[in-house]
Formats: C-alpha cells, sequence, structure tokens
C-alpha cells in the first residue's frame, strides 16, 4: 500500500512538472521566457540554469512559499 501511494505521488509531481515545461515554452513562444510571472523582472540567469521551468524570481518564489 505504502509502495502505491509512493507511486501516486511521484506521478503527481511528474505531471506538475510537465506542466511547468509546458508553460516555460509557452513563454519561450510569446518572447516571455526570463521574465518574472509574479513582478516582471527578470529571472536571474543562475536559476534559470537550475530550474529553466521556473515561472519566478527567487524573491516572489519566497514570498509564495511564506504565503502557502
Amino acid at each position: 500500500m505504502q509502495q502505491q501511494k509512493m507511486v501516486a505521488v511521484n506521478r503527481q509531481a511528474a505531471q506538475q512538472r510537465r506542466r511547468q515545461v509546458e508553460a516555460a515554452l509557452d513563454r519561450i513562444e510569446a518572447g516571455e521566457y526570463g521574465e518574472c510571472q509574479g513582478c516582471g523582472e527578470e529571472i536571474e540567469p543562475r536559476r534559470l540554469g537550475a530550474q529553466p521551468e521556473a515561472p519566478l524570481c527567487l524573491d516572489c518564489q519566497s514570498r509564495r512559499e511564506r504565503r502557502d
């Protein structure tokens, strides 16, 4: 049972990552890739290098995590 739960959690995480990657590809097509979806500022290249699908700069991501 625990194994099934882990498989479900991993599947959900993979689906979430896929949605994020697809959204990043849409931003590339729209010419908006690298712009923070929260504040509109440029997302640092180091962040995009580590997480290319990141929609938020570190400041906005930190604020979101504190709210959640």
